[in-house]
């Protein structure tokens, strides 16, 4: 199924965060992710300028309803979080294991990964952990985190519940 599991230590990251409705955020995150890369290098501490997280608490993925209101952090990681720069805020996720799943192609590619993880979970008998943040783990080296999006190619880390 192509789902592999990860363990991450605590991760200290500087960002955006977005708020609106799914439909919204289609327009809404590419800018945010226009302006935190602008503002990269007034950021302390980046830990890699090519390494993005975009990060969703996972309980946002289990509203009912067609256009659920989702908060989205964009953020790149630091080594502490002592000097975070006006207008931008610090989010630290927790020590945690996930559930990995690359996202590689168009724009149907991202349901088809959410689809491969839920799958997954069901096959090993596991479950995700709404109380924590699925992560999108972004290297610019493969692809841009600003747009246009014409491909995608990045990974899905779906926290695990204990």
């Amino acid at each position: 199924m192509n789902v592999s599991i990860v363990s991450r230590g605590e991760i200290k990251l500087v960002g955006l965060k977005v708020v609106g409705r799914r439909s919204e955020l289609s327009h809404r995150v590419p800018l945010a992710w226009l302006e935190l890369v602008a503002r990269l290098d007034g950021i302390p501490g980046v830990v890699d300028r090519n390494v993005f997280h975009g990060c969703v608490p996972g309980g946002d993925h289990a509203q009912p309803g067609d256009d659920p209101v989702y908060r989205y952090w964009v953020t790149t990681e630091v080594k502490d979080l002592g000097a975070v720069p006006d207008g931008l805020q610090p989010l630290t996720i927790p020590p945690h294991d996930y559930a990995v799943t690359p996202v590689q192609g168009t724009a149907e590619a991202i349901d088809a990964a959410y689809v491969r993880v839920a799958s997954w979970l069901q096959a090993e008998a596991r479950r995700s952990d709404a109380a924590a943040y699925v992560l999108e783990r972004y290297d610019q080296r493969r692809q841009s985190v600003t747009p246009p999006y014409e491909r995608f190619d990045y990974e899905l880390l779906t926290p695990l519940a204990p």
